[in-house]
């Protein structure tokens, strides 16, 4: 059998051999044309961002008798430039060469493939072109002729051939290119398509009143360089009042977030209309963004006051919002699509607000201004609730995208095959990443700002009523149908209310105060946490030492074995605060015996209890579970309670001689139960109102061994029961043998 397929193997002949090129049809030009450049007013923009890397100081687009004429007065083009760029598909001259010929602007097109924008707007082109050629050493006019449909229609690209004349014409004739486009489509038409005109404006003319800083457009020799404009059929005088418009719009901002990146360098600075002090952050950030960028982007909430007695018109400064709302990104002085376009949500502001994400998308903002787990839960205190929309922005961000190099991978800012947007790497990444920051540290600061003002408004409201009050007074004891003894009655009255006024301004005062230090704790915690794992093994090596010297003195055994016992009830105590601050963070919820999370919390604090006499007694049936709750919720609500009765069985001010406290929980058909009493002194009928609002405690330090609590525990329980569509409640009537019993009632559902 082998030596058969030896035979067969003998009878085979090498037939040809060499290489074999690729073939390409006519209509790839179609495809280049047609595929990668999405919409009209790309296209159009590409042939614009020719002229602007020509040099031209003006670009000018008409269209008259259905033909679409785009006219420049830049350089031109030589014939050799012309077959070797322009006939040449996806030419890397660009790539190398990144500043134009004589103003050294900063090159726009990359790939050379924008030129056939061309085949999308329409199927016949006439390119008249005129330049100094160095090579002939006299000024030249280049004309050809495209006729595209008959260009697809050949199978082979090679035999394309485009009719030309080269003509050799006056040294005073000016410079330029000319491309008159025929057999246009629909979209292209100016007067049938009025959105055209517009949103090519929005590109390659980007808002005038942003700071672009030093991405200006006037790249290159700034002295000698003209500038570029670009004139579009329509009224010049209506294009002038909306630039005037928008400057007006854009002074008048709510605030103002700068943002810039150069090296590794990052930096945000907010500022306020109603405020002097610019707020500002500065950070080390390792990125892939070359050039680094600029940002301005401002800030228009729907609040009342920011377009009032501004010299504005409020309904047409908000209709001019709407219309240019949005982040986006200009490269080398253009607008790019999509970025902040209408339905573009590239910063993930509009789908975050939506869905109330309570906590910040950047690692920047979670790392430098992170949202404490308490402030968190509270939509009132929450800023990651306040982040802006994009409807609420209107600003850009300046760049300068670098083309990928021929044969490697793009590694800084990148513009996509089809001119939408950038390629989706790791500089992308950074640039999304440090812009979403920035909101959201404006986001952070608006939510100071709005504090501030609320603070200063209930500080001349609290002004106004303290001298409506002195009117009163005055008035009363001026008036003469008063006799003495009802004008001394009122006046008593009205001074009492001024005394209220007093207490309540400085009980808001020191509140605020105490709120904003305690959004620290949850850092603090975490860190005595940690820091206590190394003391626990400080004095556990301590004891074993204790214990060793016993042996000589046996005075030391009775204080080893003292320092032994608190040491084990330190351990448990931290072991809970460990298990707590990983609930936490984990944040599940799921439902539990109710009696494994009270005897756990009851058994972690038992040695203290035990230490001063009081007596606890819990009351729990084993198939007692809790609701879905997190697991940190339930045991944070019942350690707070279970500590405020310790507290008030323990106080000097109790003296109560056989202290206990009672824990209890039950389900029934409603919900689920837990429910702390004691026999403290109790709470008076006058304070029971009082107890609920932050910061406000009945306890003091004095005497006590758990020391006074800062007024947050029962704000903080009522806030989660609510939350979790439960209550608490102070019973009116405890159980027998107590004076107090608070009731938390949680939903099985």
């Amino acid at each position: 059998m082998a030596e058969k397929l030896l035979d067969a193997a003998s009878t085979e002949e090498l037939i040809d051999h060499g290489t074999v090129p690729f073939q390409t049809e006519g209509r790839l030009l179609q495809e280049l044309g047609e595929r990668l450049v999405a919409s009209p007013e790309v296209a159009l923009v590409e042939l614009i961002k020719n002229a602007y890397d020509a040099d031209a100081s003006s670009c000018d687009v008409h269209l008259v008798d259905e033909t679409l004429r785009i006219a420049d007065d830049g350089h031109g083009m030589t014939f050799d430039e012309f077959v070797g760029k322009w006939m040449r598909i996806a030419t890397a001259s660009k790539v190398s060469e990144r500043v134009s010929r004589k103003y050294k602007r900063q090159l726009t097109g990359a790939k050379g493939i924008g030129r056939f924008a061309v085949r999308y707007l329409g199927e016949h082109l006439t390119l008249v072109s005129v330049a100094e050629d160095p090579a002939r050493k006299h000024k030249t006019r280049l004309t050809a002729s495209f006729d595209w449909p008959e260009i697809d229609k050949l199978s082979d690209l090679e035999k394309a051939k485009v009719d030309f004349t080269l003509e050799r014409i006056a040294a005073t004739e000016p410079t330029g290119t000319v491309l008159e486009i025929r057999g246009l489509s629909t979209s292209t038409d100016f007067t049938s398509n009025s959105s055209l005109r517009s949103d090519v404006l929005r590109i390659v003319t980007p808002l005038q009143g942003l700071d672009p800083g030093r991405f200006k457009r006037a790249h290159g020799d700034s002295k000698s360089d003209p500038g570029f404009g670009v004139h579009l059929p329509g009224n010049a005088d209506g294009q002038q009042g909306a630039v005037d418009l928008a400057a007006l719009v854009l002074k008048n901002y709510w605030a103002k977030l700068s943002i810039e990146l150069k090296g590794k360098k990052l930096s945000f600075e907010v500022s306020f209309a109603s405020s002097t002090s610019p707020k500002t952050l500065e950070i080390e950030m390792p990125n892939s963004i070359s050039a680094g960028f600029v940002a301005d982007i401002r800030f228009f909430p729907r609040r009342k006051g920011v377009f009032r007695a501004k010299g504005i018109n409020g309904q047409a400064a908000w209709a001019w919002v709407r219309d240019n709302h949005g982040v986006s990104v200009v490269d080398h002085g253009f607008r790019v699509v999509p970025y902040g376009y209408r339905f573009d949500d590239w910063l993930h502001l509009d789908s975050d607000s939506a869905h109330n994400e309570r906590d910040w998308r950047s690692k920047i903002a979670r790392m430098h201004f992170a949202i404490p787990p308490a402030i968190r839960q509270r939509p009132g205190e929450n800023p990651a609730l306040y982040l802006p929309t994009n409807f609420q922005l209107v600003g850009a961000v300046f760049v300068e995208s670098k083309p990928a190099p021929p044969s490697k991978s793009a590694v800084d800012l990148t513009p996509s095959m089809d001119r939408e947007g950038f390629l989706r790497n790791q500089a992308f990444d950074d640039l999304a990443e440090f812009v979403r920051a920035g909101i959201e540290f404006l986001a952070h600061q608006d939510k100071k700002e709005l504090d501030r003002i609320e603070t200063k408004e209930a500080r001349a409201a609290t002004e106004n009523a303290k001298e409506e009050v002195r009117k009163a007074i005055q008035f009363i004891q001026q008036s003469p149908t008063l006799v003495a003894r009802d004008k001394a009655r009122i006046t008593k009255a009205y001074r009492a209310l001024a005394d209220r006024i007093d207490e309540v301004e400085e009980y808001d005062a020191r509140a605020r105060r105490s709120l904003m230090t305690m959004s620290l704790l949850g850092v603090v915690a975490g860190f005595m946490t940690h820091e206590s794992k190394s003391l626990v093994f400080e004095m556990e090596k301590a004891v074993k030492t204790i214990r060793s010297l016993a042996k000589k003195h046996a005075t030391l055994g009775s204080v080893a074995s003292d320092l032994e016992q608190r040491l084990t009830s330190f351990k448990d105590q931290l072991q809970y605060s460990q298990m707590f601050l990983q609930g936490v963070r984990q944040d599940q919820a799921v439902s539990l015996p109710a009696a494994a999370q009270i005897r756990q919390v009851l058994e972690r604090f038992g040695g203290f209890a035990k230490d001063h006499g009081v007596e606890v007694t819990s009351e729990c049936a084993s198939d007692v579970r809790t609701p879905p709750l997190s697991p940190a919720v339930y045991s944070g609500v019942l350690l707070n309670l279970y500590t405020n009765a310790l507290k008030a069985v323990l106080g000097a001010s109790a003296s109560i001689r056989d202290p206990k406290v009672s824990v209890r929980a039950w389900n029934d058909r409603k919900g689920h139960y837990l429910e702390i009493a004691d026999n403290g002194v109790g709470i008076p009928p006058a304070l029971r109102k009082r107890i609920w609002e932050p910061l406000y405690t009945t306890t003091s330090d004095t005497g006590n061994p758990l020391g006074s609590g800062m007024g947050l525990g029962l704000t903080l329980i009522k806030d989660v029961a609510e939350q979790a569509g439960g209550k608490i409640e102070l019973l009116e009537a405890p159980p027998p043998g107590f004076q107090t019993c608070f009731r938390v009632e949680f939903p099985l559902r």
